[in-house]
């Protein structure tokens, strides 16, 4: 019988001031050596991977409407409360590279004290 471990142990870091990232904006940070991407909603701080899992592409170079993130390279469209693909890059696209979108993953944020932190767990 398989048991799980302990429970992973993560810690909440600080990473840029509020007013770093305004209203409708999104930017990138490398976070115990993984690239986020950090969005400000309306007021509402998301974070998620910051590299689209199709091709590799820099989602802080994409476009942000809303809550939806849009990959530079191909088009897939993010979720960043979920994570979630909303819209797979088209069908040409996923017949020439073999590949597909697929979720992103999504980290805790806090702001506090006008600071954003977020929790990413460090690499095992």
């Amino acid at each position: 019988m398989l048991t799980a471990g302990p429970p992973e142990k993560t810690v909440m870091q600080n990473i840029c001031n509020a007013t770093d990232i305004p209203a409708g904006s999104m930017k990138g940070f490398t976070v115990n050596g993984r690239q986020i991407l950090v969005a400000n909603a309306g007021g509402s701080f998301f974070a998620v991977d910051a590299v689209c899992p199709h091709m590799h592409g820099y989602l802080p170079a994409g476009r942000l409407s809303g809550t939806t993130v849009t990959c530079p390279v191909h088009g897939a469209q993010y979720d960043l409360a979920t994570g979630a693909v909303q819209k797979n890059v088209p069908w040409m696209v996923r017949m020439a590279t073999g590949r597909s979108a697929a979720n992103l993953q999504t980290f805790r944020v806090e702001v506090k004290d006008g600071q954003v932190s977020v929790d990413v767990p460090a690499p095992s």
